[in-house]
């Protein structure tokens, strides 16, 4: 009822499946696995598309569970650790660019270090402020 009255209010409301819910699942676990899971989030799914959802997102479920999903509703569908069929692809920025250690899901691919490059600037930056050369007066009114 929520979805369907604010989608007609035009106000947007996209969903995310799963790992969201650590709590309640009691782990950041692989979700819809076994059978009867599945077949209740491609339910959910539909549920969801026909109240006009803008969007779903389907994090840590099997690469074709998502792709039967995505398949089944008109709504675009977003993976995260769900494989490739999905209409679009999501991951945190921090984690995909280095930015955090000691997190790393199976479905994490880090494209770059943007962590070694921050602590060498702000290494920088604290000498430089510490040796007064900057700011210069090229810096400076």
């Amino acid at each position: 009822r929520f979805l369907k009255e604010n989608s007609e209010l035009f106000i947007e409301v996209m969903n995310q499946s799963s790992a969201q819910s650590v709590h309640k699942f009691g782990g950041y676990g692989v979700r819809a696995k076994d059978e009867a899971e599945a077949a209740k989030l491609l339910s959910d799914a539909k549920l969801l598309d026909e109240a006009g959802v803008c969007a779903l997102v389907l994090e840590k479920v099997p690469h074709t569970l998502a792709a039967e999903v995505s398949k089944q509703i008109k709504a675009p569908t977003i993976g995260i650790g769900a494989g490739n069929e999905t209409d679009g692809q999501v991951l945190v920025y921090a984690d995909a660019m280095g930015m955090t250690h000691g997190f790393k899901p199976k479905f994490l691919r880090v494209f770059a270090d943007v962590s070694k490059c921050m602590s060498e600037g702000i290494a920088d930056y604290m000498k430089c402020v510490k040796e007064q050369t900057f700011p210069n007066e090229g810096e400076s009114y």
